[in-house]
């Protein structure tokens, strides 16, 4: 069965099943208006960069975001010092809760933060010269196990801080145990809830500032003025049509959205009814690998030549590779961290010859998972040493959250927590768009947005 949703530039409706995104709807209006108004398209493709090293410096590079620093230089980023942490000295404790263990789970977010963790203890002193270490907690797949892990690691006295890897389900248990008591602090968050509620940080993205940049590349880099959207007929992905329609309305974009059985494997009708051979820009809501090789298949058979963006990373695996004969899709990938693929990126450069130093193999490396673990373990270290040393407390800690402007290591050249009242721990609201060229190889096309 295929259902149709129409968003014209002055309707938006949201079905029964939004609820998920209904908080971010007035949000991401307003993150419109101010990000779809200073983005400026990247005509070509970043030059060449030699990996930095730990000493390199932070600046503004060939190859870097026009409107904003990359992060090479993991001392003066950290704060720490070069050298390694005295063993005999009391570890620093972060608390660290990710899923795995189950059908669906990610042990690469662990691999990169352990990573970070060896890589801080080996070249950067530690904190303050106290090795750092994580008091890890893994949510296998139920709710229950977040309850387990928030008691575990709030009532550790040690603990000055919660670090989320990628966690799917627990997100809402854990945070009812820990109240607001200790700062957690996020890459990513998939619920937009989490930036209304005390002690949150979260510096890449959420929900919100994912469809806000959408709406603003697609407005002020793509110049479209209509959008085609196939989806499937799931309550979360009905509530990111209703988000992403609500975003391009108030950039004056029209949106055609037509949902999907989930179970189907030809997506050419809903291709069709969306309008994707006549749209401006084409973006499958797709993000398992089934559904990613049904909706290249279907847009290729249409002969689309306008753009087609996907958000994330979901459909540029192995899995969908394989799926289509050797390649992923040659979409635009719109992602809230660098891509960690576009290796003429100094930033990734750096981060490729420094992880590889501590073990982290090239497969996990460039797992987008384990690229947004190391930048938060780094960027937690940072606030400790900031806060105190082995001094810092959790409100110290909080305090220099709240207080960081970025650049973010491997992610946006601004940050600000609390720009809304209602969402004010979302600090990082920016996406970047890379093109796929073929063959898992990537390349920047825009500034941050």
């Amino acid at each position: 069965m295929i259902r149709q949703r129409s968003f014209d530039r002055g309707q938006a409706r949201p079905r029964r099943g939004t609820w998920y995104f209904a908080a971010a709807a007035p949000a991401v209006a307003a993150l419109l208006v101010v990000s779809g108004c200073s983005s400026s398209a990247k005509s070509g493709s970043a030059t060449g960069s030699t990996a930095a090293s730990a000493s390199s410096s932070t600046s503004t590079a060939s190859g870097a975001p026009a409107n904003g620093q990359v992060v090479t230089d993991l001392v003066s980023y950290t704060g720490g010092k070069s050298g390694q942490a005295d063993s005999s000295l009391k570890p620093i404790t972060l608390g660290w809760v990710n899923q795995q263990g189950g059908p669906l789970g990610f042990p690469n977010s662990t691999a990169g933060a352990q990573a970070a963790v060896t890589y801080i203890n080996s070249n950067l002193g530690g904190i303050n010269g106290h090795p750092l270490k994580l008091a890890t907690c893994y949510v296998v797949n139920s709710e229950q196990e977040g309850n387990t892990c928030g008691l575990q690691l709030v009532n550790n006295a040690d603990v000055e801080a919660i670090l989320y890897g990628t966690l799917l389900t627990g997100d809402q248990s854990l945070q009812a145990v820990n109240a607001g008591k200790k700062p957690i602090l996020m890459a990513n968050s998939i619920n937009p809830t989490d930036a209304g509620q005390k002690n949150v940080f979260i510096f890449n993205g959420n929900p919100m500032s994912f469809f806000g940049g959408t709406a603003a590349y697609v407005h002020s880099v793509l110049k479209a003025k209509s959008v085609a959207v196939i989806y499937p007929q799931n309550a979360q992905s009905i509530g990111g049509v209703a988000a992403l329609g609500t975003a391009l309305k108030a950039v004056g974009i029209s949106l055609k959205a037509v949902g999907f059985d989930p179970s189907t494997t030809n997506l050419t009708s809903a291709a069709l009814a969306a309008g994707a051979q006549t749209a401006d820009v084409v973006l499958p809501l797709v993000s398992d690998p089934p559904s990613c090789i049904a909706a290249a298949k279907a847009l290729s058979s249409l002969g689309v030549t306008k753009p087609i963006i996907s958000i994330g990373t979901f459909c540029f695996g192995p899995p969908v590779a394989k799926g289509l004969g050797g390649s992923a899709p040659k979409w635009t990938q719109l992602s809230s961290q660098t891509n960690v693929l576009d290796t003429s990126e100094p930033d990734v450069s750096a981060y490729l010859a420094e992880s590889a130093k501590v073990g982290l193999s090239p497969d996990v490396q460039t797992d987008s998972n384990a690229a947004l673990a190391w930048s938060l373990v780094m960027t937690a270290t940072r606030f400790l040493n900031s806060g105190g040393g082995a001094s810092a407390t959790v409100e110290t800690i909080a305090t220099q959250a709240k207080a960081f402007t970025g650049p973010l290591l491997l992610g946006s050249a601004a940050v600000k927590c609390g720009t809304a009242a209602a969402t004010a721990g979302l600090c990082g609201a920016q996406m970047r768009a890379f093109q796929h060229l073929g063959d898992n190889k990537f390349q920047a096309v825009s500034d941050w947005l």
